[in-house]
Protein backbone atom coordinates (compact mmCIF):
# COMPACT_ATOMS: atom_id res chain seq x y z
CA UNK A 1 0.00 0.00 0.00
CA UNK A 2 1.30 3.46 -0.87
CA UNK A 3 2.57 5.48 2.07
CA UNK A 4 0.63 8.46 0.73
CA UNK A 5 -2.68 6.61 0.82
CA UNK A 6 -4.98 7.10 3.80
CA UNK A 7 -4.98 4.16 6.18
CA UNK A 8 -8.35 2.38 5.83
CA UNK A 9 -10.28 1.35 8.92
CA UNK A 10 -11.54 -2.20 9.33
CA UNK A 11 -15.06 -0.99 8.57
CA UNK A 12 -13.86 0.70 5.37
CA UNK A 13 -12.04 -2.47 4.32
CA UNK A 14 -15.17 -4.57 4.85
CA UNK A 15 -17.29 -2.08 2.92
CA UNK A 16 -14.79 -2.11 0.03
CA UNK A 17 -14.83 -5.91 -0.09
CA UNK A 18 -18.60 -6.16 -0.19
CA UNK A 19 -19.13 -3.28 -2.63
CA UNK A 20 -16.51 -4.69 -5.00
CA UNK A 21 -18.51 -7.91 -5.24
CA UNK A 22 -21.97 -6.34 -5.19
CA UNK A 23 -21.04 -4.19 -8.19
CA UNK A 24 -20.02 -7.35 -10.07
CA UNK A 25 -23.30 -9.15 -9.48
CA UNK A 26 -22.31 -11.37 -6.58
CA UNK A 27 -25.06 -12.20 -4.11
CA UNK A 28 -24.13 -10.76 -0.73
CA UNK A 29 -25.10 -12.95 2.22
CA UNK A 30 -25.46 -12.04 5.87
CA UNK A 31 -23.21 -13.96 8.28
CA UNK A 32 -24.54 -17.23 9.66
CA UNK A 33 -24.48 -18.16 13.38
CA UNK A 34 -21.17 -19.40 14.76
CA UNK A 35 -22.69 -22.74 15.78
CA UNK A 36 -22.43 -24.78 12.61
CA UNK A 37 -25.18 -26.82 10.98
CA UNK A 38 -22.43 -28.81 9.30
CA UNK A 39 -21.91 -32.00 11.35
CA UNK A 40 -18.20 -32.14 10.48
CA UNK A 41 -17.38 -29.00 12.53
CA UNK A 42 -18.77 -27.59 15.79
CA UNK A 43 -18.41 -23.98 14.72
CA UNK A 44 -18.20 -22.17 11.41
CA UNK A 45 -14.45 -22.02 10.86
CA UNK A 46 -14.30 -20.70 7.30
CA UNK A 47 -16.60 -18.86 4.92
CA UNK A 48 -17.05 -21.98 2.79
CA UNK A 49 -18.60 -23.90 5.71
CA UNK A 50 -22.19 -22.66 5.20
CA UNK A 51 -21.84 -23.01 1.41
CA UNK A 52 -20.53 -26.55 0.98
CA UNK A 53 -23.80 -27.57 -0.65
CA UNK A 54 -23.24 -24.96 -3.36
CA UNK A 55 -20.32 -27.11 -4.51
CA UNK A 56 -21.55 -30.61 -3.63
CA UNK A 57 -25.31 -30.60 -4.32
CA UNK A 58 -26.03 -31.30 -7.98
CA UNK A 59 -29.63 -30.12 -7.64
CA UNK A 60 -28.43 -26.58 -6.81
CA UNK A 61 -27.63 -24.05 -9.51
CA UNK A 62 -24.98 -22.08 -7.60
CA UNK A 63 -24.54 -18.36 -7.97
CA UNK A 64 -21.47 -16.32 -7.20
CA UNK A 65 -21.62 -15.19 -3.58
CA UNK A 66 -19.70 -13.12 -1.05
CA UNK A 67 -19.96 -12.46 2.67
CA UNK A 68 -18.12 -11.46 5.81
CA UNK A 69 -18.44 -14.19 8.41
CA UNK A 70 -17.53 -14.51 12.05
CA UNK A 71 -15.45 -17.67 12.52
CA UNK A 72 -14.22 -19.65 15.51
CA UNK A 73 -11.25 -21.99 15.44
CA UNK A 74 -10.21 -24.11 18.39
CA UNK A 75 -8.83 -27.18 16.71
CA UNK A 76 -7.04 -28.51 19.77
CA UNK A 77 -4.63 -27.58 22.54
CA UNK A 78 -1.70 -27.08 20.16
CA UNK A 79 -3.69 -24.68 17.97
CA UNK A 80 -4.95 -22.78 21.00
CA UNK A 81 -1.38 -22.29 22.18
CA UNK A 82 -0.64 -20.29 19.02
CA UNK A 83 -3.02 -17.52 20.17
CA UNK A 84 -1.04 -14.67 21.66
CA UNK A 85 2.30 -15.98 20.44
CA UNK A 86 1.39 -15.38 16.80
CA UNK A 87 0.22 -11.75 16.46
CA UNK A 88 -1.92 -12.66 13.44
CA UNK A 89 -3.80 -15.60 14.95
CA UNK A 90 -7.18 -15.64 16.72
CA UNK A 91 -9.77 -18.03 18.05
CA UNK A 92 -12.59 -15.72 16.93
CA UNK A 93 -12.02 -13.67 13.80
CA UNK A 94 -13.78 -12.16 10.81
CA UNK A 95 -13.30 -13.72 7.41
CA UNK A 96 -14.24 -12.45 3.99
CA UNK A 97 -15.11 -15.16 1.51
CA UNK A 98 -16.46 -15.56 -1.98
CA UNK A 99 -17.54 -18.42 -4.22
CA UNK A 100 -17.22 -18.36 -8.02
CA UNK A 101 -18.70 -20.85 -10.45
CA UNK A 102 -18.67 -21.52 -14.19
CA UNK A 103 -15.34 -19.77 -14.62
CA UNK A 104 -11.71 -20.60 -15.37
CA UNK A 105 -8.43 -20.43 -13.51
CA UNK A 106 -7.43 -17.49 -15.69
CA UNK A 107 -10.55 -15.49 -14.83
CA UNK A 108 -10.38 -16.46 -11.14
CA UNK A 109 -6.80 -15.24 -10.86
CA UNK A 110 -7.58 -12.04 -12.78
CA UNK A 111 -10.42 -11.45 -10.30
CA UNK A 112 -8.04 -11.98 -7.37
CA UNK A 113 -5.45 -9.54 -8.66
CA UNK A 114 -8.14 -6.96 -9.45
CA UNK A 115 -9.52 -7.30 -5.92
CA UNK A 116 -6.10 -6.81 -4.35
CA UNK A 117 -5.54 -3.71 -6.48
CA UNK A 118 -8.94 -2.31 -5.43
CA UNK A 119 -7.92 -2.82 -1.78
CA UNK A 120 -4.64 -0.99 -2.29
CA UNK A 121 -2.33 -4.00 -1.96
CA UNK A 122 0.81 -3.49 -4.04
CA UNK A 123 1.45 -6.50 -6.27
CA UNK A 124 5.22 -5.95 -5.96
CA UNK A 125 5.00 -7.13 -2.34
CA UNK A 126 3.29 -10.43 -3.14
CA UNK A 127 4.57 -14.00 -3.25
CA UNK A 128 2.53 -17.05 -4.18
CA UNK A 129 2.66 -20.70 -3.16
CA UNK A 130 0.91 -23.29 -5.34
CA UNK A 131 0.67 -27.04 -5.75
CA UNK A 132 3.41 -28.46 -7.93
CA UNK A 133 2.36 -28.74 -11.60
CA UNK A 134 -0.92 -27.03 -10.70
CA UNK A 135 -2.84 -24.98 -13.26
CA UNK A 136 -2.49 -21.93 -11.01
CA UNK A 137 1.27 -21.98 -11.60
CA UNK A 138 1.02 -21.36 -15.33
CA UNK A 139 -1.86 -18.92 -14.86
CA UNK A 140 0.27 -16.81 -12.50
CA UNK A 141 3.04 -16.68 -15.09
CA UNK A 142 0.58 -15.71 -17.81
CA UNK A 143 -0.54 -12.80 -15.60
CA UNK A 144 2.98 -11.43 -15.42
CA UNK A 145 3.97 -12.87 -12.02
CA UNK A 146 7.69 -13.63 -12.14
CA UNK A 147 8.81 -17.19 -11.50
CA UNK A 148 10.95 -15.97 -8.58
CA UNK A 149 7.74 -15.00 -6.75
CA UNK A 150 6.10 -18.42 -7.19
CA UNK A 151 6.93 -21.41 -4.98
CA UNK A 152 5.61 -24.89 -5.72
CA UNK A 153 4.57 -27.20 -2.87
CA UNK A 154 4.24 -30.95 -2.57
CA UNK A 155 2.94 -31.12 1.01
CA UNK A 156 0.97 -29.11 3.58
CA UNK A 157 3.99 -28.14 5.63
CA UNK A 158 4.81 -24.45 5.71
CA UNK A 159 1.77 -23.48 3.65
CA UNK A 160 -1.20 -25.49 2.49
CA UNK A 161 -1.62 -26.53 -1.11
CA UNK A 162 -4.49 -28.98 -0.61
CA UNK A 163 -7.61 -28.24 1.41
CA UNK A 164 -10.14 -30.73 2.79
CA UNK A 165 -13.26 -29.24 4.32
CA UNK A 166 -14.46 -32.10 6.51
CA UNK A 167 -15.29 -35.71 5.70
CA UNK A 168 -17.49 -35.89 3.79
CA UNK A 169 -16.75 -32.53 2.26
CA UNK A 170 -15.21 -30.51 -0.57
CA UNK A 171 -11.56 -30.93 -1.54
CA UNK A 172 -9.46 -28.53 -3.56
CA UNK A 173 -6.01 -27.33 -4.52
CA UNK A 174 -5.08 -23.69 -4.68
CA UNK A 175 -2.71 -20.89 -3.97
CA UNK A 176 -1.69 -18.87 -0.95
CA UNK A 177 -0.82 -15.18 -1.23
CA UNK A 178 1.94 -13.96 1.10
CA UNK A 179 2.57 -10.24 1.62
CA UNK A 180 6.21 -9.28 2.11
CA UNK A 181 6.86 -6.19 4.23
CA UNK A 182 10.55 -6.54 3.43
CA UNK A 183 12.24 -5.88 0.09
CA UNK A 184 14.72 -8.66 0.82
CA UNK A 185 14.78 -11.28 -1.93
CA UNK A 186 12.99 -14.48 -0.96
CA UNK A 187 14.87 -17.62 -1.91
CA UNK A 188 12.67 -20.36 -0.48
CA UNK A 189 9.35 -21.33 1.07
CA UNK A 190 11.21 -21.83 4.35
CA UNK A 191 12.25 -18.18 4.26
CA UNK A 192 8.63 -17.10 3.65
CA UNK A 193 7.54 -19.11 6.67
CA UNK A 194 10.40 -18.01 8.92
CA UNK A 195 9.18 -14.55 9.98
CA UNK A 196 5.45 -13.98 10.43
CA UNK A 197 5.90 -10.21 10.82
CA UNK A 198 8.02 -9.80 7.71
CA UNK A 199 5.94 -12.21 5.60
CA UNK A 200 2.20 -12.16 6.29
CA UNK A 201 0.12 -15.08 5.00
CA UNK A 202 -2.73 -13.08 3.51
CA UNK A 203 -5.30 -15.22 1.68
CA UNK A 204 -6.13 -18.41 -0.18
CA UNK A 205 -7.78 -19.00 -3.55
CA UNK A 206 -8.81 -22.64 -3.89
CA UNK A 207 -10.19 -24.57 -6.84
CA UNK A 208 -12.77 -26.98 -5.39
CA UNK A 209 -12.81 -30.03 -7.66
CA UNK A 210 -13.58 -33.11 -5.58
CA UNK A 211 -15.76 -34.46 -2.80
CA UNK A 212 -14.38 -36.73 -0.08
CA UNK A 213 -16.62 -39.62 0.90
CA UNK A 214 -16.88 -41.18 4.40
CA UNK A 215 -14.55 -44.01 3.33
CA UNK A 216 -11.92 -41.52 2.16
CA UNK A 217 -12.54 -41.95 -1.56
CA UNK A 218 -12.43 -38.81 -3.69
CA UNK A 219 -15.02 -38.32 -6.43
CA UNK A 220 -15.64 -35.38 -8.77
CA UNK A 221 -17.74 -32.70 -7.13
CA UNK A 222 -21.07 -31.69 -8.65
CA UNK A 223 -20.41 -27.97 -8.97
CA UNK A 224 -16.68 -27.26 -9.20
CA UNK A 225 -15.72 -23.68 -8.46
CA UNK A 226 -13.37 -21.32 -6.66
CA UNK A 227 -13.35 -20.42 -2.97
CA UNK A 228 -11.54 -17.30 -1.81
CA UNK A 229 -10.91 -16.68 1.88
CA UNK A 230 -9.09 -13.84 3.64
CA UNK A 231 -8.95 -13.02 7.32
CA UNK A 232 -10.15 -9.45 7.79
CA UNK A 233 -7.73 -8.87 10.67
CA UNK A 234 -4.76 -10.03 8.55
CA UNK A 235 -5.82 -7.87 5.61
CA UNK A 236 -6.25 -4.87 7.91
CA UNK A 237 -2.80 -5.49 9.40
CA UNK A 238 -1.24 -5.34 5.94
CA UNK A 239 -3.16 -2.20 4.95
CA UNK A 240 -2.59 -0.46 8.29
CA UNK A 241 1.09 -1.44 8.54
CA UNK A 242 0.98 -3.27 11.88
CA UNK A 243 0.21 -6.67 13.37
CA UNK A 244 -3.39 -7.85 13.71
CA UNK A 245 -3.67 -6.90 17.38
CA UNK A 246 -2.75 -3.29 16.58
CA UNK A 247 -5.42 -2.67 13.94
CA UNK A 248 -8.07 -0.09 14.83
CA UNK A 249 -10.71 -2.71 15.71
CA UNK A 250 -8.42 -4.59 18.15
CA UNK A 251 -6.22 -1.87 19.60
CA UNK A 252 -8.87 -0.54 22.07
CA UNK A 253 -9.18 -4.04 23.60
CA UNK A 254 -5.40 -4.46 23.77
CA UNK A 255 -5.01 -1.07 25.43
CA UNK A 256 -7.77 -1.88 27.92
CA UNK A 257 -6.12 -5.13 28.97
CA UNK A 258 -2.70 -3.53 29.09
CA UNK A 259 -3.89 -0.66 31.27
CA UNK A 260 -5.67 -2.99 33.69
CA UNK A 261 -2.71 -5.34 34.08
CA UNK A 262 -0.21 -2.49 34.44
CA UNK A 263 -2.29 -1.07 37.27
CA UNK A 264 -2.32 -4.47 38.98
CA UNK A 265 1.30 -5.41 38.33
CA UNK A 266 2.99 -2.01 38.34
CA UNK A 267 4.92 -2.84 35.18
CA UNK A 268 4.51 -3.29 31.43
CA UNK A 269 2.48 -6.40 30.68
CA UNK A 270 3.62 -9.31 28.55
CA UNK A 271 2.39 -8.96 24.95
CA UNK A 272 1.37 -12.61 24.74
CA UNK A 273 -0.78 -12.30 27.87
CA UNK A 274 -2.43 -9.14 26.57
CA UNK A 275 -3.21 -10.74 23.20
CA UNK A 276 -4.68 -13.88 24.78
CA UNK A 277 -6.99 -11.78 26.93
CA UNK A 278 -8.10 -9.56 24.04
CA UNK A 279 -8.68 -12.53 21.73
CA UNK A 280 -10.51 -14.69 24.26
CA UNK A 281 -12.76 -11.86 25.36
CA UNK A 282 -13.88 -11.22 21.78
CA UNK A 283 -14.66 -14.92 21.38
CA UNK A 284 -16.51 -15.02 24.72
CA UNK A 285 -18.56 -11.96 23.80
CA UNK A 286 -19.42 -13.37 20.36
CA UNK A 287 -20.57 -16.73 21.74
CA UNK A 288 -22.61 -15.17 24.54
CA UNK A 289 -24.23 -12.75 22.07
CA UNK A 290 -25.46 -15.74 20.08
CA UNK A 291 -27.14 -17.33 23.08
CA UNK A 292 -24.56 -19.87 24.24
CA UNK A 293 -24.02 -20.53 27.93
CA UNK A 294 -21.00 -22.20 29.54
CA UNK A 295 -21.40 -25.90 30.33
CA UNK A 296 -19.39 -29.10 30.55
CA UNK A 297 -20.22 -30.47 27.12
CA UNK A 298 -20.58 -29.52 23.50
CA UNK A 299 -20.54 -25.91 22.39
CA UNK A 300 -21.00 -24.69 25.95
CA UNK A 301 -17.79 -26.44 26.98
CA UNK A 302 -15.84 -24.45 24.39
CA UNK A 303 -17.25 -21.25 25.86
CA UNK A 304 -16.37 -22.40 29.39
CA UNK A 305 -12.85 -23.29 28.28
CA UNK A 306 -12.36 -19.82 26.79
CA UNK A 307 -13.73 -18.12 29.91
CA UNK A 308 -11.51 -20.11 32.24
CA UNK A 309 -8.43 -19.64 30.10
CA UNK A 310 -9.13 -15.90 30.08
CA UNK A 311 -9.40 -15.87 33.87
CA UNK A 312 -6.40 -18.11 34.40
CA UNK A 313 -4.30 -15.89 32.11
CA UNK A 314 -5.21 -12.75 34.07
CA UNK A 315 -4.69 -14.41 37.45
CA UNK A 316 -1.37 -15.98 36.44
CA UNK A 317 -0.12 -12.66 35.13
CA UNK A 318 -1.11 -10.77 38.29
CA UNK A 319 -0.08 -13.60 40.62
CA UNK A 320 -3.36 -13.94 42.50
CA UNK A 321 -7.07 -14.61 41.79
CA UNK A 322 -8.39 -11.06 41.50
CA UNK A 323 -11.80 -9.86 40.33
CA UNK A 324 -12.00 -9.22 36.61
CA UNK A 325 -15.31 -7.33 36.78
CA UNK A 326 -13.72 -3.97 36.01
CA UNK A 327 -11.69 -5.42 33.17
CA UNK A 328 -14.58 -7.24 31.49
CA UNK A 329 -16.87 -4.22 31.79
CA UNK A 330 -14.28 -2.00 30.11
CA UNK A 331 -13.56 -4.63 27.46
CA UNK A 332 -17.27 -4.80 26.63
CA UNK A 333 -17.32 -1.05 26.08
CA UNK A 334 -14.15 -1.21 23.96
CA UNK A 335 -15.49 -4.03 21.77
CA UNK A 336 -18.85 -2.35 21.30
CA UNK A 337 -17.23 1.01 20.53
CA UNK A 338 -15.04 -0.58 17.87
CA UNK A 339 -18.10 -1.83 16.00
CA UNK A 340 -18.29 -5.43 17.29
CA UNK A 341 -17.89 -7.96 14.44
CA UNK A 342 -19.80 -9.87 11.78
CA UNK A 343 -22.73 -11.75 13.28
CA UNK A 344 -22.14 -10.33 16.77
CA UNK A 345 -24.93 -8.29 18.35
CA UNK A 346 -24.76 -6.18 21.49
CA UNK A 347 -24.84 -8.32 24.64
CA UNK A 348 -25.57 -6.53 27.92
CA UNK A 349 -24.46 -9.08 30.51
CA UNK A 350 -21.10 -10.37 29.31
CA UNK A 351 -19.28 -9.18 32.43
CA UNK A 352 -21.90 -10.80 34.66
CA UNK A 353 -21.56 -14.15 32.90
CA UNK A 354 -17.79 -14.02 33.24
CA UNK A 355 -18.15 -13.25 36.95
CA UNK A 356 -20.34 -16.33 37.39
CA UNK A 357 -17.60 -18.44 35.84
CA UNK A 358 -15.05 -16.62 37.98
CA UNK A 359 -16.87 -17.68 41.14
CA UNK A 360 -16.90 -21.29 39.97
CA UNK A 361 -13.22 -21.17 39.12
CA UNK A 362 -12.39 -19.68 42.52
CA UNK A 363 -14.09 -22.67 44.14
CA UNK A 364 -11.91 -24.98 42.04
CA UNK A 365 -8.83 -22.99 43.06
CA UNK A 366 -9.71 -23.39 46.73
CA UNK A 367 -10.18 -27.11 46.21
CA UNK A 368 -6.86 -27.24 44.38
CA UNK A 369 -5.10 -25.66 47.33
CA UNK A 370 -6.51 -28.32 49.64
CA UNK A 371 -5.69 -31.18 47.27
CA UNK A 372 -2.11 -29.97 46.77
CA UNK A 373 -1.70 -29.66 50.53
CA UNK A 374 -2.97 -33.22 51.09
CA UNK A 375 -1.27 -34.78 48.06
CA UNK A 376 1.92 -32.83 47.32
CA UNK A 377 3.29 -35.76 45.34
CA UNK A 378 0.36 -35.87 42.87
CA UNK A 379 1.36 -35.25 39.24
CA UNK A 380 -0.12 -32.34 37.26
CA UNK A 381 -1.85 -34.79 34.90
CA UNK A 382 -3.47 -36.66 37.81
CA UNK A 383 -4.67 -33.41 39.36
CA UNK A 384 -6.19 -32.38 36.04
CA UNK A 385 -7.80 -35.74 35.25
CA UNK A 386 -9.17 -36.27 38.77
CA UNK A 387 -9.99 -32.78 40.00
CA UNK A 388 -10.05 -30.61 36.89
CA UNK A 389 -7.10 -28.55 38.12
CA UNK A 390 -5.32 -27.08 35.10
CA UNK A 391 -1.57 -26.51 35.00
CA UNK A 392 -2.15 -22.76 35.21
CA UNK A 393 -4.26 -23.15 38.35
CA UNK A 394 -1.76 -25.59 39.80
CA UNK A 395 1.10 -23.13 39.27
CA UNK A 396 -0.96 -20.36 40.87
CA UNK A 397 -1.83 -22.61 43.82
CA UNK A 398 1.80 -23.61 44.38
CA UNK A 399 2.94 -20.00 44.12
CA UNK A 400 0.44 -18.89 46.77
CA UNK A 401 1.28 -21.92 48.91
CA UNK A 402 4.99 -21.08 48.83
CA UNK A 403 4.29 -17.45 49.72
CA UNK A 404 2.43 -18.55 52.83
CA UNK A 405 5.32 -20.66 54.09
Amino acid sequence: MSSASPVPTVQKIKTTLLEFHRSRGYRIFDPTPLVSRDPTVMFVNATITPFKSYFSDGTIQPENYALIQGCLRMGGASELEVVGVNPYYFTFFEMFGSGMFNTTHEKALAYLLELLTALGVDEKHLYFTVSINNEFHETLRQNGIKEARIFQLTENKHFWHEWKFGVPGPVGHGLTVVFARSSEKVESVEQLASDQDRYVELLNLIYIHSQSLPDGELVPISNPGFDLGVGVERLAAVLQGCDSYRINALLPLVQTVNSFLQKQEGKTSDNVVVRICADHFRAIYALLSQGLTPSNKGHGYVLRKLMRRFLETVWSSVGSPISTAELTQKLSVAFESSGLAAGVSRCDNVSGKVQEEEAALLAILQRASEVVRQHPEASPQTLYDTYGISRALLALTQRNHNQKK
